[in-house]
C-alpha cells in the first residue's frame, strides 16, 4: 500500500513523516510518496529530508519515493497538507480572504493529480474548501477533513486544564466548523470516576461564563494585544473566557508566538492513521459531505463519521442537546455562505 503526503515538506508534513516512520505502523509492503512541487525551497528540501530520515532510521526505513511536479498521485491513502498558512507574525498583513484564494489554487492543483481510487484525509486549512474542492474532484466518499478532530482533542485538553483532572479521564467531541462556529458538544463530555451530579454540576458552571465581547472581536483584541503584553497575561485572561473562545483563540495565540501550531495537527492526522493502518477503520468528528444523514443537514461540515481505506463508510447520528442542533444549523449555514 502506498501512502503518500502532499506537502511533505512543509512543518506539518515533515512533523507527520517522523510520526508515521517511528509509529511501527509501516511494514514491509508499505510505500511512502512524498509530494512537493518544484518551486522555491520544496524541490531541495524534500531530497534532504529523505536523506535525514535514513540518518534516524537506518535500514528499518520503509521504501520512500519522492515525487516533484507528478503528472498523477496514485496512492491508496493520500494526507493533503499541502498550501500556505497564515505569517507567523500578527502584524504581516494577510486576511482570510487571501489564505482561500491562494490555497484555492492549490487545492485544484492537486485535486486534480489524485486518483479517483484513493482516500484523502485533508488537512490544509480552509479545511471545509479542501473537502469541497477534493470531493467534487474524486468523489464525496473519498475525502474527509480533519480539522475538528484536532478541535476535538483541545476541547479534552481544556476540560482537563480547567477541572483539574488528567486528560485520558476526558471524553468529548467537537463537530461542525473548524473556525469560530465550532461546536463543542457538553452533551458527549464525560469524565472518568466523576458521577452524573458531579459532572452536570461542571457543566453549568462552565456554560455560566458569559462575555459581551463577540468572539471574533476577542480574538482581534487579543492578538493585537501581543504587540504590549506578556503572552502569559493573555493566555490567563482567555482561561475566564467561555470555553468557545479558548478553543478558537488559544491556537491562534500560540501560532502567532512563533511557535506555530505544527505538532497538534500531524498527532491528530496519526490518531486516523493509527486506526486505518491497525484495525482498518477509523471512527470520529470528521468533516464529510453531508446529505442529510446527520440530523438533516447537507453541506460540508464535521460530524461523527468512520471511515476506512476505502473512504467514508458512515455517518452516526449520534444523541445531542437540542441547542446543539441549533448551534450546529448555525455553522452549516455559515460554513455553506463561505463556500458560495
Amino acid at each position: 500500500m502506498t501512502i503518500a503526503i502532499i506537502g511533505a515538506s512543509g512543518d506539518i508534513g515533515q512533523r507527520l513523516l517522523l510520526l508515521l516512520l517511528s509509529s511501527g505502523l509501516l511494514v514491509k509492503d508499505h510505500r511512502v510518496l512524498l509530494v512537493s512541487r518544484s518551486s522555491g525551497t520544496s524541490k531541495n528540501l524534500i531530497h534532504g529530508l529523505v536523506e535525514d530520515m535514513k540518518d534516524a532510521f537506518g535500514s528499518v526505513l520503509p521504501p520512500i519515493e519522492v515525487s516533484i511536479d507528478p503528472c498523477e498521485i496514485r496512492a491508496q491513502l493520500v494526507i493533503m497538507t499541502a498550501g500556505v498558512t497564515f505569517p507567523r507574525s500578527p502584524t504581516t498583513e494577510f486576511t482570510r480572504e487571501k489564505l482561500r484564494s491562494y490555497n484555492l489554487e492549490v487545492f485544484r492543483y492537486y485535486a486534480d493529480l489524485v486518483s479517483p481510487e484513493s482516500m484523502v484525509i485533508h488537512v490544509s486549512n480552509p479545511v471545509e474548501l479542501g473537502v469541497k474542492v477534493f470531493a467534487e474532484r474524486i468523489g464525496p466518499r473519498k475525502v474527509v477533513g480533519m480539522g475538528c478532530l484536532l478541535d476535538t482533542l483541545r476541547f479534552r485538553k481544556e476540560i482537563a486544564r480547567a477541572w483539574q483532572v488528567p486528560m485520558a479521564y476526558v471524553s468529548a467531541m467537537v463537530l461542525g466548523d473548524h473556525g469560530p462556529l465550532m461546536v463543542p458538544l457538553w452533551s458527549s463530555v464525560m469524565v472518568s470516576g466523576w458521577g452524573k451530579g458531579a459532572l452536570e454540576e461542571r457543566i453549568e458552571r462552565e456554560l455560566a461564563i458569559e462575555t459581551d465581547e463577540p468572539i471574533m472581536e476577542a480574538w482581534s483584541r487579543l492578538i493585537s494585544d501581543m504587540k504590549g503584553r506578556p503572552l502569559v497575561e493573555i493566555f490567563r485572561e482567555l482561561d475566564r473566557m467561555p470555553m468557545v473562545y479558548r478553543l478558537f483563540i488559544r491556537p491562534w495565540l500560540t501560532h502567532y508566538s512563533g511557535s506555530k501550531t505544527v505538532v497538534g495537527p500531524a498527532s491528530a492526522i496519526m490518531m486516523i492513521l493509527e486506526g486505518l493502518l491497525a484495525r482498518g477503520w477509523f471512527c470520529g468528528p470528521l468533516h464529510v459531505v453531508l446529505r442529510g444523514e446527520f440530523y438533516g443537514f447537507h453541506g460540508i461540515m464535521a460530524v461523527p463519521a468512520t471511515v476506512d481505506l476505502g473512504g467514508v463508510v458512515g455517518v452516526n447520528e449520534i444523541p445531542i442537546w437540542r441547542e446543539e442542533v441549533k448551534q450546529l444549523d448555525r455553522a452549516c449555514e455559515g460554513i455553506t455562505q463561505r463556500l458560495s
